[in-house]
């Protein structure tokens, strides 16, 4: 009777022990073996990550020179207003039109919209206004190759004023990308 008596409370000790303390550490190991589970996947995941950044690189690298400029002329690492006026002047040339002015304004790259710190925007813009004087004709193929450009450019308002001469004073103003390093 003694030997049942020690046993049954044997046995209710550690069903007690059980709850109160092992099943708690083994909801733990639980958790943490999930967890471990999680991080091994990402680990995966940015294996599979790296291994497909280096076989872009690599296939970036196999591209001819010129067709990385192309590239970099669609979306600057950075805007060169220098480089970006004289390639809207070099389209106007075409025509016959000589710019008379060109105005920046970078108020307008502050206002990107709803950016999140942890989400910053890929790129940036900024408004460029020109102005410059033409005949109708003109200045049609002069949007026209402004269309076609390899640049990213976004016409956002076009303004003119007729004179006598049949000459025309346009101003456009456009939107022009970069990235945001």
């Amino acid at each position: 009777m003694i030997k049942n008596k020690s046993a049954i409370t044997l046995v209710i000790l550690s069903i007690g022990l059980f709850y109160t303390f092992t099943n708690i550490e083994y909801g733990k190991v639980k958790d943490l073996h999930v967890l471990a589970s999680e991080y091994q996947s990402v680990l995966a995941n940015i294996s599979d990550i790296v291994r497909l950044r280096d076989t872009l690189l690599v296939a970036y690298e196999e591209f001819p020179e010129e067709d990385k400029d192309r590239i970099e002329k669609v979306l600057p690492a950075n805007i060169d207003m220098v480089d970006l006026a004289l390639e809207l002047d070099s389209i106007a040339s075409r025509y016959g039109i000589s710019i008379k002015d060109i105005r920046i304004d970078n108020e307008m790259n502050k206002d990107l919209g709803v950016v999140l710190p942890e989400h910053p925007s890929l790129y940036e813009k900024v408004m460029v206004s020109l102005s410059f004087v033409s005949n109708y004709e003109n200045f049609k193929r002069l949007l026209a190759d402004m269309e076609k450009s390899l640049r990213i450019m976004e016409v956002k308002s076009i303004s003119f004023d007729v004179a006598d001469s049949g000459l025309y004073e346009h101003e456009i103003t456009i939107e022009t990308y970069w990235l945001n390093k």
